[in-house]
């Protein structure tokens, strides 16, 4: 680890933005639309020294309300926060955005992550290490099966069986829900009794179809339900946990720590989903980890579909918190046609491994990130 006695002359001299539009190998279907690929947001943040840390934002607007133009706006708004600065005082940097701008949660993500790979690399150490350490030396991954084709979704659930993945998540909520209640059955009998599976509405219903889907699956042992109604409607989510012998997740309702204290009042869910994109980076999702932790509401590490640049980001914050037993969907490498760095992460046998490199370990691959470079 380097010596940090001169490290209060160790400044924030440029940030430099790359805006990419990555397809994806085939379309990924949920109730908030069909995705054919995602546009990136990659934020390179580097030291008067020359050390440079990455960060990246989704753009996903149905989901976050953040558009690739919105994520670019607030880095660019954001920067007058950041130059200058100390780049290892995450804390104050993360003071000052807060402070400067309501919400932009994507873009303080993208910023706050970069920082982190940017410390990782000046100190020599894992991102994990620089937040207390890791707990765990990986984490199991989960697939989704989100083509609304049951024929296709068998064919995919086989090949992620075959590859070693032993949790199965279901898209629903953009067929009728007897035709939803079919396909998760139907994939049940298919998987066995062994392999963990899910299901996610993605907001796509409300709470009287949600309850007809929970009666038509109650044999097939879902580890949980996802995000069934509309996220504004908690006073829906905590009817339906009521009601419902199926734990409920909240996702789309889970941003915020305010949102976790407001799951808690509620009783609303047995899950909440955490994503570094949608709570503005690692330190805010660390505190709703730890919220949620506390009144005994299980977490578990979703993503936007990131490239390994995010992807990394999310599993070095996971493993160095309590919980995430449930698994994660940092899948996003696996998704994309390509990626974005020269060595993407170690994704074997239906689990993902961090690097033991400093920072997040991943580095881009420009010639990539100039393939799909978007015209600014």
């Amino acid at each position: 680890m380097k010596n940090r006695k001169n490290s209060n002359c160790f400044k924030v001299r440029t940030i430099d933005i790359f805006t990419l539009k990555i397809p994806f190998l085939r379309p990924h279907k949920i109730s908030l639309g069909t995705a054919e690929g995602r546009k990136v947001l990659i934020v390179r943040i580097t030291a008067d020294n020359g050390i440079s840390g990455i960060g990246e934002a989704i753009a996903h607007p149905a989901f976050s309300g953040e558009a690739l133009e919105t994520l670019k706006g607030g880095v660019r708004f954001l920067e007058q926060y950041v130059l200058g600065q100390n780049p290892l005082n995450i804390n104050q940097i993360n003071a000052l955005m807060d402070k400067a701008i309501y919400g932009n949660f994507g873009a303080k993500c993208a910023i706050e992550t970069a920082l982190f790979d940017l410390a990782g690399k000046y100190l020599g150490v894992p991102v994990y290490d620089l937040l207390g350490g890791s707990i765990k030396d990986k984490l199991p991954l989960s697939r989704s099966a989100s083509s609304s084709d049951l024929e296709k979704d068998i064919s995919e659930v086989k090949g992620y069986l075959t590859e070693g993945y032993r949790i199965i998540k279901v898209k629903v909520g953009i067929l009728n829900v007897q035709q939803d209640v079919e396909r998760v059955k139907a994939i049940r009998e298919m998987v066995g009794w062994d392999v963990s599976l899910r299901a996610d509405a993605n907001q796509g219903w409300d709470v009287p179809t949600a309850l007809k889907f929970i009666k038509g699956i109650e044999e097939c042992s879902l580890e949980f339900l996802e995000q069934p109604v509309a996220k504004a409607d908690l006073d829906g989510l905590a009817y339906l946990r009521s009601k419902s012998p199926v734990p409920l997740m909240a996702d789309e309702a889970a941003t915020t720590e305010q949102d976790i204290l407001k799951i808690i009042g509620k009783k609303a869910a047995d899950f909440v989903s955490i994503k570094l994109i949608k709570s503005g980076g690692i330190m805010r999702a660390r505190r709703m980890a730890h919220l949620a932790e506390t009144a005994g509401i299980r977490c578990y590490l979703g993503s936007q579909g990131e490239t390994s640049v995010g992807t990394s980001a999310s599993l070095h914050y996971a493993l160095s918190v309590p919980g995430f037993d449930y698994g994660a969907e940092i899948y996003g490498p696996k998704f994309f046609l390509k990626d974005i760095v020269k060595s993407p992460v170690n994704i074997e046998n239906g689990y993902i491994y961090p690097s033991q490199k400093p920072g997040f370990g991943v580095e881009l691959d420009m010639d990539r990130v100039k393939e799909f470079s978007l015209k600014n």
